[in-house]
C-alpha cells in the first residue's frame, strides 16, 4: 500500500500572485514570503507564480517577470518535500503553454541548480535530464509531439538509481543514474505553463526508513543545540520614528569605551542614487545622543549600502561619524553630531562607462560608498576612499587633499589591505589592485561585477594571503596577491562570502557562500582552497552567514538570519545548531558583533521599529575565551566579506 507524502491541488492558495521577492532587499534582508503558508516555497527569483481559478479549482501558472524565456537554470521553479527523500513516485498534471522550451517536474531536488528533472520540451520530446550548475545531461528522451491546448499527466518513479518515467500512463523513459541519491521535487517550468495537481508517494518500507533517518538526525540535532547556549534576550531598545533596515553602524560615539550605534534612513531618488536623509545616534541603554535630519517612520528598506562610517578620521581621540550627505563629504562630531568639516563631491565623470549605466545622473558624485584606509604609510589609518556606484573611485587625506582617482569596474565595496608589507594600503577594488600612489597594478576582465571580498591567510599550505571574491554570474573565487586565480567555482550568482573557522577537523578556514540573482539562497561550504564540500538550499532568502563566536571555543558558526522557523545559526556541516526563540523579536535584519565585550559575539536583530540583542544564556567555562581577529567597524558595509581569523 502507498503512503501519501503530498497530495496537492493548491486549493489552499489564495487566488493571485505567489510573493517572490524579486528586489536586491533579498540580499541582506529576511522577508518572510506568502508561500509560508503551503507545502511550497519558490526557489528562482525574477519569476512569477500565479493562483487562477476556473470552474471551481486551482491551477498554478508559472511565468516570468520579463515576459520573456528566463534562462534555463533559473526557470521558474516551486519546491515542496524533505531534502531527506529517497524513493518515490511523482506524479504532476502540467500544460505548457508555448514550445521552445521545456515544462515538468524535477525530482531529486538539491537546489534550483542540481536536480533531475522529468519535462516535455520543444513541442516533441520528453526528456530526462541531469542538471548541475549550468550543465544539462540527457539521461533519456523520446518524440514525443504535445499541445499547449490540453494537460498531460506525468509521472516519474525513482527507486535507488533506477529511474521510469510514464506520461498519460504509459512507459516512455527509462534511466539510470546514482549522482543524486535523495531530494525534494519541484514545478519547473522554462516556459508559460498550467499545473494542476502534485501527488508524491512511496512504499511503506521506503516512508518508514525516511521516518527512521529523520528522528535519528532530529534527535543528533537536538543533542547539538542542548550542548551549546541558547539566545537569552540581553537588551531591547525602541527605534521609534528613526528605524530602517540593514543601515547600522557601530563605534564609541561618546568616548566611554562602550560601543554605540547610528542608524541611517535614505531615500532612491534615481537607479543608483541613495542618499541619507537622517541618522541617529542610539546607546546601548537605548538613549538617542543625537539626530540629524528629519527622521520618517516606516522608512524604505533599501536594496543597497548607504555611505556612512564610524571613525576618528581627524587622530584627535574620539569617533567621528563620516558621512555623503547630497553631495558633500560631512564629518559630524560623534559625541554631539554638530558638523566639524565638509567638502563638495567630485564632479561626476561624464558619460557612459565601460560597464553598466550611465550614472551622471547629477553634476556631482552621488557617493555609494566610504572606505578609511592608510595609503601614506602613517601610524593609523588617516585616509579615505569614496566612489559611485560601479565605474570610479577617489582617494584623499583627512585634510580632504585629493590623492588620486581611478577609473574600474568598481564592483560594490572596496578593501584595503597592506600586501607588501611596507606599511601602506593597497586597495582592491571590484577585478583590480590599486597601489597605495593610485597606480593600477592589474586587473581582470570578467564579467558582472564584485560583490564582496575577503582577504587573508586561508590556506596553511601557502605563505602567501589569498582574496576570495564573490562575483555575482561570474561565481565564487580565490586568486593570490599578484592576480593569479587558484581557484573559481561558477556555482551560480555568488552574491556573500565569509571566511572563518567553521570546522576543527579541516586545516585552514573555511568559506560559506551564498547565492542570489537568477538561483537564490543556496548555501555552500568551502574548505581553504575553496574546494566545495557540500551545498543545500534553505527554505528562505536573506542569509547573511556572518561568522559568529558563539561558544568561544574556538570554532564559529554562521549567521543565517533572525526568522524562527528558517532562520538562526549553521555549523560547519550546515545544520542549524541554534535557532532564536520564538518570542516576538524583529526578524528583518541581524548582525554578529561583540556588545558585551567577553570576546563572544552578541547578536543584534531588528526592524524599522525595534532592536533586541541576544547574548549567551551561559557564561564561558573554557580555560581561554577564542578571540578572533575581524575587519575594524569604521569600514563596515552590507557588501563587505567578512573575515574572522585566528590570532
Amino acid at each position: 500500500m502507498s503512503k501519501i507524502l503530498i497530495r496537492d491541488d493548491f486549493s489552499d492558495l489564495p487566488v493571485g500572485p505567489l510573493t517572490i521577492d524579486n528586489t536586491a532587499t533579498g540580499e541582506y534582508h529576511f522577508q518572510p514570503f506568502q508561500a509560508d503558508v503551503s507545502r511550497w516555497y519558490p526557489a528562482v527569483n525574477r519569476a512569477e507564480w500565479l493562483v487562477l481559478e476556473k470552474e471551481g479549482r486551482h491551477r498554478l501558472l508559472a511565468a516570468h517577470t520579463s515576459g520573456k524565456a528566463p534562462r534555463r537554470t533559473a526557470a521558474p521553479t516551486l519546491v515542496a518535500g524533505s531534502p531527506d527523500w529517497r524513493d518515490y513516485t511523482a506524479a504532476i498534471q502540467v500544460q505548457p503553454l508555448k514550445p521552445g522550451g521545456f515544462a515538468g517536474l524535477a525530482f531529486r531536488y538539491e537546489s534550483s541548480r542540481v536536480h533531475y528533472r522529468f519535462v516535455l520540451e520543444n513541442g516533441q520530446e520528453a526528456k530526462l535530464v541531469y542538471a548541475e550548475h549550468g550543465t544539462e545531461e540527457v539521461l533519456a528522451k523520446a518524440k514525443f509531439s504535445y499541445s499547449c491546448d490540453r494537460t498531460y499527466a506525468l509521472r516519474v518513479r525513482v527507486t535507488g538509481g533506477v529511474m521510469k518515467a510514464c506520461i498519460d500512463g504509459r512507459h516512455v523513459l527509462e534511466a539510470k543514474d546514482a549522482r543524486l541519491a535523495r531530494g525534494r521535487v519541484a514545478l519547473i517550468a522554462h516556459v508559460p505553463a498550467f499545473f494542476d495537481r502534485v501527488e508524491v508517494t512511496t512504499t511503506k518500507a521506503a516512508q518508514a526508513a525516511f521516518v527512521r533517518t529523520r528522528r535519528k538526525a532530529e534527535r543528533h540535532l537536538d543533542a547539538l543545540r542542548e550542548r551549546g547556549p541558547k539566545p537569552a534576550l540581553w537588551r531591547r531598545i525602541g527605534l521609534h520614528d528613526f528605524g530602517a533596515g540593514r543601515q547600522i553602524r557601530w563605534g564609541d560615539l561618546t568616548g566611554d569605551g562602550r560601543l554605540d550605534f547610528v542608524m541611517a534612513q535614505g531615500i532612491r531618488p534615481s537607479r543608483d542614487a541613495y542618499p541619507i536623509t537622517c541618522l541617529t545616534a542610539v546607546s546601548l541603554a537605548g538613549d538617542v545622543l543625537w539626530q540629524v535630519g528629519e527622521p520618517r517612520r516606516n522608512s524604505d528598506v533599501l536594496t543597497a549600502d548607504l555611505p556612512f562610517q564610524i571613525y576618528d578620521i581627524d587622530g584627535d581621540g574620539a569617533n567621528e561619524v563620516l558621512c555623503a550627505w547630497e553631495f558633500e563629504f560631512v564629518v559630524l562630531d560623534g559625541r554631539t553630531g554638530a558638523v566639524k568639516a565638509r567638502m563638495p563631491m567630485p564632479v561626476a565623470p561624464n558619460g557612459q562607462a565601460s560597464f553598466g549605466r550611465n550614472e551622471a545622473y547629477f553634476d556631482r558624485v552621488m557617493c555609494d560608498s566610504i572606505i578609511v584606509a592608510n595609503f601614506r604609510g602613517l601610524d593609523r589609518p588617516s585616509d579615505f576612499v569614496i566612489k559611485d556606484r560601479y565605474h570610479h573611485v577617489w582617494a584623499y587625506d583627512n585634510a580632504f587633499n585629493p590623492l588620486w582617482t581611478v577609473p574600474c569596474r568598481t564592483g560594490h565595496f572596496a578593501q584595503p589591505y597592506d600586501f607588501d608589507g611596507d606599511g601602506r594600503d593597497e586597495l582592491i577594488v571590484g577585478y583590480t589592485l590599486i597601489g597605495p600612489d593610485g597606480e593600477v597594478r592589474w586587473s581582470k576582465d570578467w564579467g558582472d561585477h564584485t560583490d564582496e571580498i575577503v582577504i587573508g591567510r586561508f590556506d596553511p599550505a601557502r605563505r602567501d594571503v589569498q582574496i576570495g571574491w564573490v562575483c555575482g554570474d561570474e561565481g565564487f573565487n580565490i586568486l593570490s596577491p599578484k592576480g593569479r586565480a587558484l581557484h573559481r567555482d561558477h556555482l551560480g550568482h555568488a552574491q556573500r562570502v565569509s571566511a572563518a573557522k567553521f570546522r576543527r577537523d579541516l586545516p585552514g578556514l573555511q568559506f560559506y557562500v551564498v547565492t542570489y540573482w537568477g538561483n537564490p539562497g543556496i548555501i555552500s561550504l568551502h574548505d581553504c582552497t575553496g574546494s566545495r564540500l557540500f551545498a543545500f538550499e534553505p527554505t528562505a532568502t536573506g542569509s547573511i552567514l556572518n561568522p559568529v563566536n558563539w561558544t568561544g571555543e574556538g570554532t564559529e558558526l554562521a549567521l543565517m538570519s533572525a526568522s524562527v522557523r528558517h532562520g538562526g545559526m549553521l555549523d560547519g556541516h550546515g545544520r542549524r545548531v541554534v535557532l532564536f526563540p520564538d518570542d516576538g523579536h524583529p526578524e528583518l535584519a541581524c548582525e554578529s558583533i561583540d556588545l558585551t565585550g567577553d570576546a563572544r559575539d552578541e547578536i543584534a536583530v531588528w526592524d524599522r521599529e525595534q532592536l533586541w540583542i541576544y547574548t549567551q544564556d551561559r557564561p564561558f567555562e573554557g580555560k581561554a575565551v577564542y578571540r578572533p581577529r575581524r575587519f575594524p567597524h569604521y569600514n563596515a558595509s552590507n557588501y563587505r566579506g567578512e573575515t574572522s581569523l585566528p590570532v
